[in-house]
């Protein structure tokens, strides 16, 4: 079974609990007028992002070489892999792609749980996705759909809780698809 270790993420969420105290309010502004915390929030999703590349890789090995048993063996496993490296990010369109290489024409097709339908599988891991890539490839402003995104402690939780059910669906989920 693949387990997407949270324990990195779970950790700066405390650190960032502490620094703003679980007050009301906004966190107060810094010297270049971003909030206290904003770096905190910022590598919690780079790192919940790169936990779930690394789980749907374990996840997608695990298909892959029960759809096409000659993959087994390591060493044709890593040709293979080489071939597939820079899938990208853990986006629902990315991860569609490849699975779609061994032949699961949608892998999150019927992935639901209590509100949370198939659509908001895939929504949610595209917001999470594009805040991602707002942090890495963007200046002080985050931008989400060509507006402001104000990424905070609440919706690192939210991201991050989202994550452990993905997780805890989405292995048995796609071998089910095989």
């Amino acid at each position: 079974m693949v387990e997407l270790n949270l324990t990195y993420v779970d950790e700066l969420i405390s650190v960032r609990q502490v620094q703003h105290g679980g007050g009301q309010g906004a966190p107060r502004k810094v010297e270049d007028g971003s909030r206290e915390g904003a770096s905190i929030n910022r590598s919690c999703v780079v790192m919940l992002s790169a936990l779930l590349q690394a789980y749907m890789q374990e996840v997608f090995q695990l298909c892959a070489k029960q759809a096409l048993p000659t993959l087994v063996p390591e060493a044709v496993w890593d040709s293979y892999w080489k071939q597939m490296k820079g899938w990208g990010n853990p986006s629902a369109d990315n991860a569609k792609l490849l699975f779609l290489k061994i032949g699961v024409v949608d892998v999150f097709e019927g992935l639901s749980w209590q509100k949370t339908p198939t659509t908001s599988v895939r929504a949610k891991l595209n917001n999470l996705n594009h805040v991602r890539n707002s942090i890495a490839h963007g200046g002080a402003q985050l931008r989400v759909d060509g507006r402001n995104y104000s990424l905070t402690l609440a919706k690192v939780r939210t991201f991050r809780n989202f994550a452990e059910q993905f997780a805890a669906r989405f292995e048995a989920h796609a071998l089910g698809k095989l």
